[in-house]
């Protein structure tokens, strides 16, 4: 796999911040798209920099975010949102009160959970690609 095709799966499964240090790697020159994606030396990344073109959205990303809210009683709801900002709002509409604490876990969405109604394990990943409409409650469920 070149570094060009690990750039598009990074952006095709909203791995913002492996987006972003794969274009910053070719756009400084570092490494070049054709380059072979395996054994990059990560440390050659100005992270600093890469959070500056992220703030700025060079890449022109409309990522979803993955966000937990705490409720109380070891329950979290789970929202998908452009924004933590938009995933408060959600809450707000939902329940009534805005959030104290709100969690980004985009970089969990490997993680699985079983859902009875369906018999099977889905990914939060698989959830949200079946979801149209954001922001949108993917789940409640109770940790522990």
């Amino acid at each position: 796999m070149t570094l060009n095709e690990l750039l598009m799966d990074a952006i095709k499964f909203d791995d913002e911040l492996l987006a972003y240090s794969i274009y910053w790697l070719i756009k400084t020159n570092v490494l070049k798209g054709t380059d072979r994606a395996n054994n990059i030396n990560w440390n050659l990344v100005n992270h600093e920099e890469v959070k500056q073109m992220r703030e700025r959205n060079e890449l022109n990303l409309q990522t979803i975010k993955t966000f937990s809210v705490p409720l109380g009683n070891k329950q979290h709801m789970i929202i998908f949102a452009k924004s933590e900002k938009s995933a408060k709002g959600h809450v707000y509409t939902e329940l009534g009160r805005i959030p104290t604490k709100i969690f980004d876990i985009s970089n969990k969405m490997d993680m699985s959970f079983w859902f009875p109604e369906q018999q099977k394990n889905k990914s939060l990943r698989q959830v949200k690609d079946e979801t149209l409409i954001f922001p949108a409650t993917a789940m409640i469920f109770t940790k522990g």
